[in-house]
């Protein structure tokens, strides 16, 4: 899925809001165990943990979000993928 920025201008600030956004507090709402990688050189935010593989790939004017979802997570996938598409527009 792709999100086009609203809230700031380009990819570095994109990238910024997020890093600063998407920490494990933001993780432990949702009730799951997850690790989070901030790739700088890329621009990359991602995050596993049992079950899903979540990665957001910054480009200069929109981000695209990447969801793998284990088989018990995938009846869950347009419900998640709702959750995950308003936490990144409010971010950017």
């Amino acid at each position: 899925m792709k999100i086009s920025y609203e809230k700031v201008t380009n990819k570095e600030e994109a990238y910024t809001a997020a890093k600063s956004a998407i920490t494990p507090d933001l993780i432990d709402r949702f009730k799951v165990k997850a690790d989070i990688n901030y790739d700088d050189a890329n621009s990359v935010v991602s995050a596993k943990g049992k079950g899903f593989d979540l990665s957001i790939q910054f480009y200069e004017t929109e981000c695209e979000v990447k969801l793998d979802l284990s088989f018990m997570l995938k009846p869950l996938r347009s419900k998640i993928e709702e959750g995950i598409q308003k936490q990144v527009k409010r971010i950017v």
